[in-house]
């Protein structure tokens, strides 16, 4: 299977990045493939050649399914409860593609990488 260009899996990641914040532009916001494909700008068959953001689309899905909402603080609506939820998942996912986009790099890295042979 082909991997997406930098250029798409970025595009991927905005589009998974507005969801996670609750600011999808193109749907209503439900995190599914098809709806993060139509986000993103690419096809469906696009969208699911990149590994890495599928596994961070499911992660969040299910991070949202499973979360336990945090008590309310004093003076704060539930509005700001959801923003300040979806912040926290969206810095969670961040990071966590951060993580992988270094070890890629580290992995690219050991590919260039020539073992010496010794006759």
């Amino acid at each position: 299977m082909k991997p997406v260009s930098a250029e798409t899996e970025r595009r991927l990641r905005e589009a998974l990045a507005r969801f996670v914040a609750g600011g999808a532009i193109a749907t209503g916001g439900r995190l599914s493939i098809a709806n993060l494909a139509r986000e993103a700008g690419v096809s469906r068959a696009t969208a699911n050649r990149a590994v890495a953001v599928l596994a961070e689309l499911r992660e969040a899905a299910a991070l949202t399914k499973n979360a336990s909402p945090r008590p309310v603080q004093r003076g704060e609506s539930g509005e700001q409860q959801r923003r300040a939820d979806e912040n926290i998942l969206a810095q969670h996912i961040q990071v966590r593609a951060l993580l992988r986009g270094k070890e890629h790099r580290r992995a690219a890295n050991i590919d260039n990488v020539v073992p010496i042979v010794r006759r």
